[in-house]
This record gives structure tokens, C-alpha cells and sequence, in this order.
């Protein structure tokens, strides 16, 4: 998060989820299983963004920025508003492989709050933990995290932590804030 940067020495292996799209390696196993189970269930989850690099994390919050700008806003105040929807370059959980996006065809795929209001973003929601995975930008949590509401990001904190997380009803900052985990 914007407090904790990724370590520069920080390394692993990604693994291919599909086509072009990427993750930590450790994670696949349980992504494809969550994916098929939701499947099964009939519900049709879609993932927009997995793994980035530095480099693309540094677009994306740049044009974040820029658009900001464009509306009238000082450099500091764009980046102020955009460090709130688009992770700071280097503090991001996608570059880490383990944060990935999801939608789905009832919000054509955008990633936006109506998500959370569909079938497939209440099925992830309750059943993401199973597969180590949270969601991780509460509604509401924003104090907390740092970020506004995301219903499309989950973080694989592996499946114990991730169920006592769910059931204890925190965000990340707060689980290990409480139980040093």
C-alpha cells in the first residue's frame, strides 16, 4: 500500500493465467479453481487486470493525473485525488502478482462500482475467500486503506488468512494491525 512500498529486492515467478495475462505463480492453482468453481455455479467472471509492471503502473497513474488536470486541478491536487482510485508506482499489490481485477458482462466489463451489486461480484465476494483471495477496498474501509471502493480488486492472501479476514469483516490494514500476521 501507499505506506509500505514494494521492496526493491523483491522477486518471484509469474505464471500465465491466460493468453498475455499474468500472476504470481503461487496464486495460479487456487485463481483456476476459484474460476472454475465459479463457472460451475453459472456465474461468468472475466479478469481486466493481473499482474503489472512498474512501468505500466506508471502510465496509468500518470494518465490518471492528466485527466485530473484537464479538469482544472494544481499537479498536487491530480495526484492527491489520483493516489486515491490508481495505486502509487512501486505500492502497487498488481506489481506484486498477487492483486488482479475482475468484471464481468454485466457491467461490460468495466471495472466500477455496480460490480459489487451483480450476481458475479456477490458470488466473489462470498466465495473468494475459499481460494485465499479478499477483497481487498472495502466500501467501507476507504479511511483505512487509502483508496476508494473497489468491488474488482482481490488480493490472494492465501485461503486461512483470507476466511478469517472475511469472517472478522476487516480490510488487510486492519487484520494485521490487530493480529501482526
Amino acid at each position: 500500500n501507499k505506506q509500505n512500498s514494494i521492496p526493491e529486492d523483491y522477486t518471484f515467478q509469474l505464471g500465465t493465467i491466460r493468453g498475455s495475462m499474468q500472476c504470481d505463480k503461487r496464486i495460479l492453482e487456487d485463481l483456476l479453481a476459484m474460476l472454475e468453481a465459479a463457472e460451475e455455479d453459472g456465474v461468468n467472471l472475466t479478469i481486466c487486470s493481473p499482474y503489472r509492471d512498474l512501468e505500466y503502473q506508471q502510465m496509468l497513474f500518470n494518465r490518471k493525473i492528466k485527466r485530473y488536470m484537464n479538469r482544472g486541478m494544481s499537479y498536487m491536487e491530480a495526484y492527491q485525488l489520483s493516489s486515491q482510485a490508481v495505486t502509487v508506482p512501486g505500492a502497487s499489490e498488481h506489481q506484486t502478482g498477487l492483486a488482479l481485477d475482475v468484471s464481468c458482462q454485466a457491467v461490460d466489463y468495466q471495472l466500477d462500482e455496480r460490480f459489487g451489486e451483480t450476481r458475479e461480484g456477490r458470488w466473489l465476494k462470498r466465495c473468494a475467500p475459499l481460494y485465499g483471495f479478499i477483497l481487498r477496498y472495502p466500501t467501507d474501509q476507504t479511511d483505512v486503506t487509502g483508496i476508494v471502493y473497489e468491488p474488482w480488486h482481490y488480493r490472494y492472501v492465501g485461503k486461512e488468512y483470507a476466511q478469517d479476514i472475511y469472517k472478522k469483516g476487516l480490510c488487510l490494514e486492519q487484520y494485521l494491525e490487530q493480529w501482526g500476521k
